[in-house]
């Protein structure tokens, strides 16, 4: 099984057979990230091969479970169309599939559309500035026409992002102010913080060993990126130290943090 996360949603190639091991694989994988997919939707490749239409209710089941729409099937057979007919999925060509999505933007907030069709990416940014969450902030983006012609959604934050408040995106994450211990931050790409990091930040999120987080001060509860893991650092900073710009990247199979700007002082293994 495998997962590729695309402009217009998620990828799911399930050429196994059976599927019912798939289903917990699918599950323990969507587990580790329960909020990054919330909200989205995914496209079944099902293959040729035929399958239990019990095993394909629990794929469609688990991925409801994580909020996340099963919003079509490619099947390269007639037999396995049928199937996926009677889970009540619509069949779809593999090239529609990968294909940008095009929004119906009357689901999205009035402000949000307006700065969208008059003023592009700095409306779009002053409308998740007055008052939306960082999913309206992502939707800002893509309504002004943001990454046209690229796969990456990156997301722009303004603002101090308070316990419980998160952010995703599938690309890079720019927050301009802090986050606070408590909230969170999942990119497939970098993450910045143009302030203090003290939620939980998770870069790369789908195994890019490359990314990175920065930040003006770096006190996460938790950092991840791609599968190696960071505690809270232990470190006591003096409240009068000057804050120094930070990067976190894995170096040698390790998380290890040190300056962003310059070779000023030496990195610290986490």
């Amino acid at each position: 099984m495998q997962i590729k996360g695309t402009k217009s949603g998620l990828l799911l190639h399930l050429h196994e057979r059976p599927l019912t091991p798939v289903v917990s694989k699918l599950r323990e994988r969507l587990a580790t990230l329960p909020n990054f997919y919330r909200g989205g939707r995914a496209v079944l490749m099902l293959g040729g091969q035929a399958l239990e239409p019990a095993d394909l209710s629990g794929i469609v089941a688990t991925l409801e479970e994580f909020g996340i729409s099963a919003d079509g099937a490619v099947c390269d057979t007639d037999a396995v169309a049928d199937v996926a007919r009677s889970a009540g999925l619509r069949i779809v060509a593999a090239s529609v599939a990968a294909a940008p999505r095009v929004r119906d933007d009357r689901t999205q907030p009035a402000d949000v559309r307006a700065a969208a069709h008059e003023g592009g990416e700095a409306a779009a940014r002053e409308a998740a500035r007055r008052g939306h969450n960082g999913a309206a902030a992502s939707h800002a983006r893509e309504e002004a026409g943001l990454g046209a012609g690229g796969g990456a959604q990156n997301c722009y934050y303004k603002g101090n992002l308070r316990s419980g408040q998160s952010l995703s995106a599938f690309g890079n994450i720019v927050v301009v102010g802090d986050v606070n211990a408590g909230a969170e931050l999942i990119a497939t790409g970098d993450i910045v913080v143009w302030g203090t990091l003290r939620g939980v930040a998770h870069a790369g999120a789908e195994g890019d060993a490359g990314a990175s987080v920065y930040a003006l001060r770096l006190e996460p509860t938790q950092l991840r990126i791609s599968r190696a893991i960071a505690s809270a650092p232990g470190e006591h900073r003096p409240g009068n130290q000057t804050p120094e710009p930070e990067v976190a990247r894995i170096v040698e199979g390790k998380i290890a943090i040190g300056p962003a700007l310059g070779v000023r002082g030496k990195t610290r293994n986490r």
